[in-house]
């Protein structure tokens, strides 16, 4: 009973098991799954809902860094999430041994042969054995072997070599693709996420080219002056190369207390709002399935702010951000000019 009490991660033998338990654990946060991907975002993972509904959609195990961003946006404490791991290794572990020992079984015999007593079979032995040279001849035609191929290869790799000469172009984005979009998962996004992070941009550096990575790129466009596309080109590359475009963005402790001061009649629902549609990131940019986008901590629109007549820039300033949110709340006094439903 004590152990029990200690661990609160039930058993699960095979992978269909985990994965049932990972449903209820999203079941019982009481979370949707565009909350736990933005939940997940913030705390430095990379979670996108389709993702995690294929993952929990399936029987097989998951990968143990989306096990984690889940386990992370609903709030497992560490010592549960440990446990979780822990488990998965387990089951990792016997799928592994059983592969390889039907890898190394026997093969079963078959046809008539499989009926045949083994007195009477046909012994393997009745084939001579080929004559093998003596211990001195093979070690002495082994090292001939190797002289020749070594011969060889020298001459095709100089024979080749002229019709390949070295690259000297040594740009960041010499062998990317010209461009880089949502969905891609090679080395250039890699380098594109350390430059967007060197910047100050928060993002998962993974390689995948996600929501998240997206989200930061029309950020470092908006802030630099560029047409917010979200893809990256040679010329973001080379603005992510120059002087820091993008300031430091608020603290969430910070965003909580200038939340609750303009809006004294509602505090706590103002935060929850504010964490609901943008996790309390002031640099939240989400992209809408009709090509628009949604800017900041209160994820107003591209046709709102330009009605409201400034710029992408100013629309991730929390300050504007957050004031605007209230000018908007004075009208009806609620906060029903937002839905966060998934």
């Amino acid at each position: 009973m004590e152990d029990a009490a200690r661990n609160p991660v039930p058993p699960a033998a095979t992978p269909g098991d985990y994965v049932a338990l990972l449903r209820e654990t999203r079941r019982r946060s009481g979370l949707t799954y565009r909350e736990i991907a933005r939940r997940a975002s913030a705390a430095g993972h990379w979670l996108p809902p389709s993702t995690l509904a294929t993952m929990l959609g399936r029987t097989t195990l998951p990968r143990e860094r989306t096990v984690l961003a889940l386990l992370a946006a609903c709030d497992i404490p560490p010592v549960e999430v440990d446990r979780w791991l822990e488990t998965r290794r387990d089951i990792e572990a016997r799928l592994g041994e059983q592969g390889r020992g039907e890898s190394h079984a026997a093969p079963t015999p078959a046809g008539p042969s499989a009926t045949v007593p083994a007195a009477i079979r046909p012994s393997v032995g009745l084939v001579p054995p080929r004559p093998t040279a003596p211990w001195p001849a093979r070690r002495w035609l082994r090292l001939a072997l190797l002289v020749v191929l070594g011969v060889l290869t020298v001459g095709v790799t100089g024979a080749l070599r002229p019709l390949t000469p070295p690259t000297v172009d040594s740009s960041p984005t010499a062998a990317c693709p010209a461009v880089l979009r949502q969905g891609m998962h090679d080395p250039c996004v890699l380098r594109l996420q350390e430059h967007l992070v060197a910047d100050g941009l928060n993002v998962p550096v993974d390689g995948w080219f996600g929501p998240d990575t997206t989200s930061r790129v029309m950020v470092f466009q908006a802030f630099g002056g560029l047409p917010v596309s979200g893809t990256a080109d040679a010329r973001l590359f080379d603005e992510l190369a120059g002087d820091r475009k993008v300031p430091v963005g608020w603290p969430q402790e910070r965003i909580r207390k200038h939340l609750r001061q303009m809006f004294p009649e509602d505090p706590a629902g103002a935060v929850e709002v504010a964490r609901c549609l943008s996790g309390l990131d002031p640099y939240r940019v989400e992209a809408v399935e009709d090509g628009s986008r949604r800017w900041g901590l209160f994820q107003f629109s591209d046709m709102e702010v330009s009605r409201f007549g400034v710029d992408r820039r100013t629309a991730l300033d929390p300050a504007w951000n957050i004031g605007t949110a209230r000018e908007v709340w004075s009208r009806t006094g609620d906060f029903g000019h937002w839905n966060c439903a998934a």
